[in-house]
Protein backbone atom coordinates (compact mmCIF):
# COMPACT_ATOMS: atom_id res chain seq x y z
CA UNK A 1 0.00 0.00 0.00
CA UNK A 2 1.39 3.02 -1.09
CA UNK A 3 2.24 5.72 1.57
CA UNK A 4 0.67 9.10 1.59
CA UNK A 5 2.02 12.52 2.77
CA UNK A 6 0.14 16.01 3.95
CA UNK A 7 1.28 18.83 5.03
CA UNK A 8 1.05 17.77 8.68
CA UNK A 9 0.46 13.77 8.30
CA UNK A 10 1.62 10.62 6.95
CA UNK A 11 -0.54 8.26 5.80
CA UNK A 12 0.76 4.57 6.44
CA UNK A 13 0.34 0.86 6.73
CA UNK A 14 -0.47 -0.41 10.00
CA UNK A 15 2.66 -1.85 11.62
CA UNK A 16 1.78 -4.73 14.68
CA UNK A 17 3.50 -2.29 16.88
CA UNK A 18 0.46 0.51 15.94
CA UNK A 19 -1.87 -2.00 18.30
CA UNK A 20 -1.87 -0.31 21.43
CA UNK A 21 -3.01 2.77 19.92
CA UNK A 22 -5.49 2.04 17.69
CA UNK A 23 -7.19 -0.31 20.54
CA UNK A 24 -7.44 3.23 22.83
CA UNK A 25 -8.56 5.03 19.59
CA UNK A 26 -11.57 2.39 18.78
CA UNK A 27 -12.07 1.40 22.26
CA UNK A 28 -12.85 4.90 23.31
CA UNK A 29 -16.63 5.77 24.11
CA UNK A 30 -16.31 9.24 22.92
CA UNK A 31 -14.56 8.51 19.87
CA UNK A 32 -16.91 5.56 18.24
CA UNK A 33 -20.07 6.94 20.13
CA UNK A 34 -21.50 7.06 16.54
CA UNK A 35 -19.64 3.95 15.06
CA UNK A 36 -19.67 0.45 14.75
CA UNK A 37 -16.71 0.18 16.69
CA UNK A 38 -18.76 1.41 19.90
CA UNK A 39 -20.30 -2.54 20.18
CA UNK A 40 -16.86 -4.24 20.14
CA UNK A 41 -15.41 -6.00 22.48
CA UNK A 42 -11.11 -6.42 22.76
CA UNK A 43 -11.18 -9.34 21.03
CA UNK A 44 -12.93 -8.20 17.99
CA UNK A 45 -10.78 -5.20 17.71
CA UNK A 46 -7.72 -7.28 17.62
CA UNK A 47 -9.21 -9.52 15.17
CA UNK A 48 -9.92 -6.43 12.97
CA UNK A 49 -6.24 -5.22 13.42
CA UNK A 50 -4.53 -8.54 13.05
CA UNK A 51 -6.44 -8.27 9.21
CA UNK A 52 -5.52 -4.66 8.59
CA UNK A 53 -2.21 -5.72 9.35
CA UNK A 54 -2.07 -8.67 7.12
CA UNK A 55 -4.16 -7.05 4.28
CA UNK A 56 -1.79 -4.31 3.91
CA UNK A 57 0.67 -6.59 1.90
CA UNK A 58 -1.92 -8.14 -0.28
CA UNK A 59 -1.31 -7.12 -4.02
CA UNK A 60 -4.71 -7.50 -4.59
CA UNK A 61 -6.94 -5.61 -1.82
CA UNK A 62 -9.91 -3.37 -2.97
CA UNK A 63 -9.66 -1.00 0.10
CA UNK A 64 -6.88 0.85 1.99
CA UNK A 65 -7.02 1.10 5.60
CA UNK A 66 -4.25 3.81 6.27
CA UNK A 67 -2.59 4.54 10.02
CA UNK A 68 -2.78 8.28 10.29
CA UNK A 69 0.18 9.47 11.65
CA UNK A 70 2.24 13.01 12.60
CA UNK A 71 5.36 13.73 10.70
CA UNK A 72 6.70 15.17 13.77
CA UNK A 73 7.05 12.41 16.21
CA UNK A 74 5.21 9.21 14.09
CA UNK A 75 2.38 9.39 16.50
CA UNK A 76 -0.57 7.27 14.97
CA UNK A 77 -4.00 9.59 15.50
CA UNK A 78 -6.34 8.22 13.57
CA UNK A 79 -7.73 5.78 11.52
CA UNK A 80 -8.75 6.03 7.84
CA UNK A 81 -10.66 3.49 5.35
CA UNK A 82 -11.26 4.13 2.08
CA UNK A 83 -11.89 2.19 -1.28
CA UNK A 84 -14.38 -1.25 -1.54
CA UNK A 85 -15.29 -3.94 -4.00
CA UNK A 86 -17.24 -1.48 -6.26
CA UNK A 87 -13.83 0.32 -6.78
CA UNK A 88 -13.10 2.35 -9.49
CA UNK A 89 -17.13 2.96 -10.07
CA UNK A 90 -17.51 3.71 -6.49
CA UNK A 91 -15.49 3.46 -3.08
CA UNK A 92 -16.55 4.25 0.86
CA UNK A 93 -15.04 6.13 2.97
CA UNK A 94 -15.00 5.95 6.72
CA UNK A 95 -12.74 7.15 9.88
CA UNK A 96 -12.29 7.72 13.24
CA UNK A 97 -9.70 10.52 15.07
CA UNK A 98 -8.47 10.73 18.67
CA UNK A 99 -10.61 13.11 20.18
CA UNK A 100 -6.89 15.16 21.48
CA UNK A 101 -6.56 16.25 17.60
CA UNK A 102 -10.71 16.93 16.90
CA UNK A 103 -11.18 20.56 15.69
CA UNK A 104 -7.55 21.12 14.23
CA UNK A 105 -8.47 20.27 10.38
CA UNK A 106 -6.27 16.75 10.42
CA UNK A 107 -9.59 14.59 9.25
CA UNK A 108 -10.62 16.92 6.53
CA UNK A 109 -6.74 17.19 5.76
CA UNK A 110 -6.50 13.41 5.47
CA UNK A 111 -9.59 12.77 3.64
CA UNK A 112 -8.70 15.26 1.22
CA UNK A 113 -5.41 13.14 0.34
CA UNK A 114 -7.03 9.77 0.18
CA UNK A 115 -9.93 11.68 -2.32
CA UNK A 116 -7.23 12.88 -4.32
CA UNK A 117 -5.63 9.80 -4.55
CA UNK A 118 -8.18 7.96 -5.39
CA UNK A 119 -9.35 10.17 -8.39
CA UNK A 120 -5.86 10.77 -9.68
CA UNK A 121 -4.26 7.53 -9.33
CA UNK A 122 -6.66 4.48 -8.94
CA UNK A 123 -8.96 6.15 -11.36
CA UNK A 124 -12.29 5.78 -8.88
CA UNK A 125 -15.45 7.83 -10.07
CA UNK A 126 -17.45 8.52 -7.23
CA UNK A 127 -16.71 8.59 -3.32
CA UNK A 128 -19.15 8.10 -0.60
CA UNK A 129 -19.39 8.20 3.46
CA UNK A 130 -22.43 8.59 5.97
CA UNK A 131 -22.11 9.70 9.32
CA UNK A 132 -25.04 9.36 12.18
CA UNK A 133 -27.19 12.36 12.23
CA UNK A 134 -26.00 13.31 15.42
CA UNK A 135 -22.54 13.22 14.60
CA UNK A 136 -22.27 17.07 13.18
CA UNK A 137 -18.72 16.93 13.74
CA UNK A 138 -18.50 13.99 10.63
CA UNK A 139 -20.63 15.91 8.64
CA UNK A 140 -18.56 18.90 8.54
CA UNK A 141 -15.27 16.66 8.12
CA UNK A 142 -17.30 15.90 4.61
CA UNK A 143 -18.25 18.99 3.73
CA UNK A 144 -14.66 20.67 4.18
CA UNK A 145 -13.22 17.59 2.03
CA UNK A 146 -15.48 18.92 -0.67
CA UNK A 147 -18.58 15.93 -0.44
CA UNK A 148 -21.85 16.93 -1.11
CA UNK A 149 -25.15 16.25 1.04
CA UNK A 150 -27.13 13.21 -0.95
CA UNK A 151 -30.00 12.64 1.66
CA UNK A 152 -30.33 11.36 5.40
CA UNK A 153 -31.74 7.94 5.71
CA UNK A 154 -33.17 5.25 8.03
CA UNK A 155 -30.96 2.36 7.89
CA UNK A 156 -28.83 -0.43 9.03
CA UNK A 157 -24.77 -0.38 8.84
CA UNK A 158 -22.52 -2.92 7.39
CA UNK A 159 -22.92 -4.83 10.72
CA UNK A 160 -26.99 -4.12 10.95
CA UNK A 161 -26.95 -1.51 13.44
CA UNK A 162 -30.27 0.99 13.02
CA UNK A 163 -29.39 5.01 12.60
CA UNK A 164 -30.80 7.54 10.96
CA UNK A 165 -27.63 8.67 8.95
CA UNK A 166 -26.16 11.65 6.66
CA UNK A 167 -25.08 10.23 3.08
CA UNK A 168 -22.28 12.62 0.79
CA UNK A 169 -20.54 11.93 -1.88
CA UNK A 170 -18.18 13.71 -4.37
CA UNK A 171 -17.42 12.29 -8.17
CA UNK A 172 -13.95 12.69 -9.85
CA UNK A 173 -16.46 15.14 -12.06
CA UNK A 174 -16.96 17.58 -9.43
CA UNK A 175 -13.67 17.33 -8.02
CA UNK A 176 -12.76 18.86 -10.70
CA UNK A 177 -14.68 21.71 -10.82
CA UNK A 178 -13.60 22.79 -7.05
Amino acid sequence: MPTLETERLLLRDFALTDWDELNALVSDPSVTRFMHFAHWDEAKRREWFTWLVQNANNPKTDAYNWAMTLKSNGMLIGWLFIGGPRRPLEAGCGYALHQHFWGQGYMPETLRAAIEYEFSTLGTRRITAECETQNTASARVMQKSGMVHEGTFYEPDFEGNWAHRHHYAISKQDRASL
